[in-house]
């Protein structure tokens, strides 16, 4: 062995015995999540199908609405292609902190006096209880009317609007787990009518209770229009169901003939005294500390209620709340390109039979947004919160077609805060960096190639210019984030790396991951030591291999004892 060659050892070997622990842990949990993905044969993707679902705290005077939740859920068998699947399989929900709500609310010693029924204790109004099984739909699964609230057993005072449940796929057959899901269901009480209608609050009425003050001031002004058999002061018949006259989509309640909807009514008749602002918004729809409008429209293009919905005189306006919604294939928004196959988001479907929320979730909570358990499915599925994007979650390998809505495939390369080697394998649309780091430009410090080149933002230095598809690329970052690049695929086999003697940084062209001493046998004789990111090696020499199956995403510094030309195998 040369001196060159004796002291690029020892420097490598203090190196290895440095991360050796690290390195070892690190394979460990790759080889652990790649063999449970190896397992995996289904997932389930679940949703609740609104950003928020509120309800009353006290109904001892009135009931907006009463405690009901919802979650869906569909079951994908993995596959070329994935298939969706309800037969043979039952879904099961559950809320492993929420597990009871008798003594959280006392809706239970009122629901024979506001819907008609008298229910068992933890039981909502369509027989649902805080756990049990799904039911099955031509499509999907759903358990509706689920009466949750915003309190956990393990904190029963204090509200978490963020509620999370258990949502598991099971064979019927054998009763084995399949896949499971952690699905906010989000819920919560903060309607601050107290904002206004505290005592002495409005026209001076003073009751006690800001319940009784609203009845009331409802009384004093409309009592003389009340329809037949429904005649006498609201106050001496508590407690009360706005939707008995007051039509509510939401309830399903029809109403009564000539009374205004329970929206049309609550939004023009605070037209001009509440602001059409989302601080406004938050007098009424939760709210000031639960802030339901948590999604990426919000976190990321700063828009509001107003931008979708309009005013509260526009609401005010619309002749079929709750059924009649903003689109996302809006002109003025999305367009047909994301063309909804029903007149509600959250109803529509798209890609193979998938619900839109599947992939996107909830109304108000479309990702990535605000919170940190909308993040957990997400987190659990592909890596990172955003919208479901990774294809190998339902796919059994990645597909050479576009995706949804039309786009170009893209891969979605994590980043971690630190030092990252990076590469990918699809040819950038437009490879100019300062467009394809655009959407990670905030979190990045700088970039560098295997030359000693940067591109360094924040002082508008690029001297790198192209992203080079056979090159990989150091990358150091403040905050983790995700870049996605869109582009068609490049074949591994037909695009050939030209390797330097000496260090080089390589791009990994293949789709899937693959034993390193594969993936590189075609420069085997030429090859001398490959390092990660991480510092693990590949040194076919001394028989070390810490770095296991090369990934897709990550590039690798390769020292060659002289030149050669690299060729992936094909995908």
């Amino acid at each position: 062995m040369g001196t060159s060659r004796r002291a690029l050892f020892a420097v490598v070997l203090l190196s290895l015995l440095v991360i050796g622990a690290m390195g070892g842990l690190v394979l460990e949990q790759q080889e652990a999540q790649q063999a449970r993905a190896a397992e995996a044969q289904y997932v389930v993707l679940s949703w609740n199908d609104l950003g928020m679902h509120c309800y009353n705290r006290d109904f001892q005077d009135l009931a907006v609405l009463p405690p009901y939740n919802s979650l869906w859920a569909q079951v994908v068998k993995v596959g070329d292609p994935p298939e969706i699947v309800t037969s043979g399989v039952r879904v099961a929900y559950s809320f492993p902190d929420n597990t009871y709500s008798v003594g959280k609310s006392n809706f239970w010693q009122y629901d024979q006096q506001l819907f008609g029924v008298d229910l068992p204790p933890d039981v909502g109004l369509k027989g649902k209880g805080l756990s049990g099984d799904m039911d099955r739909k031509s499509d999907h699964f759903v358990a509706e009317g689920i009466p949750l609230t915003e309190f956990r057993d393990s904190d029963p005072v204090t509200p978490y609007p963020y509620q999370l449940a258990e949502v598991v796929a099971f064979d019927e057959a054998t009763d084995e787990e399949l896949a499971r899901s952690t699905v906010v269901a989000p819920v919560s009480t903060e309607m601050r009518c107290d904002n206004c209608h505290y005592d002495g609050g409005v026209e001076e009425i003073a009751t006690g209770r800001i319940e009784t003050n609203i009845l009331t001031l409802h009384d004093k002004g409309n009592m003389d229009e009340y329809p037949p058999g429904l005649e006498g002061a609201l106050m001496d018949r508590r407690p009360i169901l706005c939707a008995e006259c007051h039509a509510s989509n939401a309830l399903a309640a029809p109403g009564q003939p000539g009374i205004p909807s329970l929206s049309k009514a609550m939004h023009e008749k605070h037209a001009g005294k509440v602001p059409s602002t989302i601080d406004g918004c938050y007098q009424c729809h939760p709210g000031p500390q639960t802030q339901c409008l948590r999604d990426v429209m919000s976190t990321e293009h700063n828009m509001e209620c107003t931008d979708c919905h309009g005013g509260l005189e526009q609401v005010s306006q619309n002749p079929n709340p709750w059924l009649n919604e903003p689109r996302c294939d809006n002109e003025a928004c999305h367009g047909s390109a994301y063309a909804q196959d029903h007149e509600l988001y959250r109803e529509s479907s798209e890609h193979g039979g998938l619900f839109c929320a599947a992939c996107h979730d909830s109304p108000h909570a479309i990702a990535p947004g605000r919170e940190a358990n909308d993040a957990i499915k997400f987190v659990d599925m592909q890596g990172f919160y955003d919208t479901l994007q990774t294809c190998t979650v339902c796919h059994l390998t990645q597909p050479q077609s576009g995706g949804p809505h039309g786009a170009s495939p893209q891969h979605n390369i994590p980043l971690h805060a630190g030092w990252n080697i990076i590469s990918t394998y699809r040819q950038p649309v437009d490879p100019a960096v300062t467009t394809l780091l655009a959407g990670v430009k905030a979190d990045m410090v700088l970039m560098k190639n295997g030359v000693g080149e940067v591109y360094w933002p924040a002082y508008d230095v690029n001297q790198i210019g192209k992203w080079e598809i056979e090159k990989g690329y150091q990358v150091y970052m403040k905050n983790p984030a995700i870049l996605s690049v869109t582009g068609n695929q490049v074949d591994p086999a037909q695009t050939p790396i030209a390797l330097a003697a000496g260090w080089n940084m390589v791009a990994y062209l293949r789709a899937s991951e693959m034993p390193v001493s594969d993936s590189l046998a075609s420069i085997s004789g030429e090859l001398y030591l490959v390092k990660n990111a991480d510092g693990q090696v590949y040194w076919p020499e001394f028989g070390i291999n810490d770095i296991g199956n090369m990934q897709t995403g990550q590039g690798y510094k390769m020292y060659m004892n002289s030149a050669a030309v690299l060729t992936y195998p094909d995908n």
